[in-house]
């Protein structure tokens, strides 16, 4: 028991415990502890007088956290004890990311006035601008019993760990990566394709101020010697965000905030050929034999199919990235019925069928913003513009 803030003593066996106080008004805190962190509680202001006082306090039994129902990527179905409190009020249902947390530093996810209703359903719930629950996250849940007559009584804590992917179960691809060989890049690089013979890189210089051009150089290099090929200049205000080879032609993804466009460029000539404005947001290209694929960076962004004979969009897929509570979407590259995607914060790249269905992930020791398939090889841009060449084996 606490008196005004201070240590008052401990109940005896019969739950009864004798203090002498001054005249005036008292506040006390009885708590009740039971040694798995659940614990009943109550506070209350006395005002004593001149004759003896007698205060019985009846604290409730704590319910306990079981087992959840159902656990996913973005939702948990919590359960608990049905409270046995004559006076109960209402439910509280907290949680953390920590274990070591109470009514006071917890994030409040429920509350429940029925005290026969020990369940709720939480999913898509943002806190501090981020998502409480996500894949493959550690969240701790208490639940707290409050009393008509102020007494509150703590559940034990919950542990709960929410699958790394919502597909996990059906995954039929696995590959392990080997680093090969690496290089650096000249400049910043901002793109990467393959013509089935060479490699071609896109690089970007800064020039002068904020609105003047920029340099955007391509360059054709031989895979094994790196020697240069083929090399093509022009000038952009824009910033690309990738490339990609259709057979034919590079295509190229140029942002702007009022000017998106995808280009097509002649490998002989370097001439501009085609262009469509695009929608925002691209981080990536990837070419699937009939669609130009887009990977968008915002939040909850999608990976795009683009027509190039009109350049519609064709449909969407749901990035498996949008999954995590942070993730922003990079590099994609496509060989026959795999398409890999990358992200800036998870070193996995993740795989998803022609259908856009998650089928894999793959263990990778760096973040790659762009991504192309050259044979059985995959190149990897790193975000300081190191060139990784990486063998794929089955798993």
């Amino acid at each position: 028991m606490r008196l005004n803030g201070v240590e008052a003593g401990w109940t005896d066996s019969a739950g009864e415990l004798t203090l002498e106080l001054s005249q005036g008004q008292h506040q006390f805190e009885l708590q009740l502890g039971t040694g798995d962190d659940t614990f009943s509680r109550f506070e209350q202001t006395l005002e004593k007088g001149t004759e003896p006082q007698e205060v019985s306090v009846r604290l409730p039994r704590p319910v306990r956290m079981l087992a959840p129902s159902e656990v996913t990527t973005s939702s948990v179905h919590l359960v608990w004890e049905q409270s046995d409190d004559r006076k109960f009020r209402e439910y509280k249902v907290y949680a953390s990311h920590s274990p070591a947390f109470d009514e006071t530093n917890g994030v409040l996810v429920h509350v429940g006035t029925e005290v026969s209703q020990t369940d709720a359903q939480l999913m898509g719930r943002y806190v501090g601008g981020g998502l409480l629950l996500s894949a493959d996250t550690h969240l701790y849940f208490r639940v707290f019993v409050l009393g008509e007559n102020g007494t509150l009584a703590g559940s034990n804590v919950l542990h709960v760990q929410t699958p790394k992917w919502a597909n996990a179960a059906n995954f039929t691809r696995s590959y392990r990566l080997t680093l090969e060989r690496n290089f650096a890049g000249a400049w910043p690089i901002f793109g990467v394709a393959y013509d089935g013979s060479a490699l071609w890189f896109l690089y970007r210089q800064d020039v002068g101020g904020y609105y003047d051009p920029d340099t955007l150089t391509l360059v054709q290099r031989d895979p094994v010697t790196l020697a240069v090929l083929n090399t093509f200049v022009f000038e952009d205000y824009r910033v690309p965000t990738g490339m990609t080879w259709d057979g034919s032609s590079l295509w190229v993804s140029l942002g702007g905030s009022n000017n998106r466009q995808l280009i097509s460029i002649n490998p002989v000539t370097g001439a501009h050929e085609q262009a469509f404005v695009t929608t925002e947001g691209t981080e990536s290209l990837a070419w699937t034999g009939s669609l130009l694929l887009q990977s968008k960076g915002y939040i909850q962004g999608p990976i795009e199919r683009v027509d190039l004979a009109t350049g519609g969009i064709a449909g969407t897929f749901i990035n498996p990235f949008t999954q995590r509570g942070a993730h922003r979407a990079a590099g994609i590259a496509y060989r026959p019925g795999e398409i890999w995607g990358s992200d800036l914060t998870h070193s996995d790249l993740v795989i998803l069928d022609d259908a856009g269905v998650h089928i894999g992930v793959v263990a990778s020791a760096s973040i790659y913003r762009h991504m192309t398939f050259m044979g059985d090889r995959l190149v990897g841009i790193t975000g300081d513009s190191l060139v990784h060449v990486l063998k794929v084996d089955p798993q």
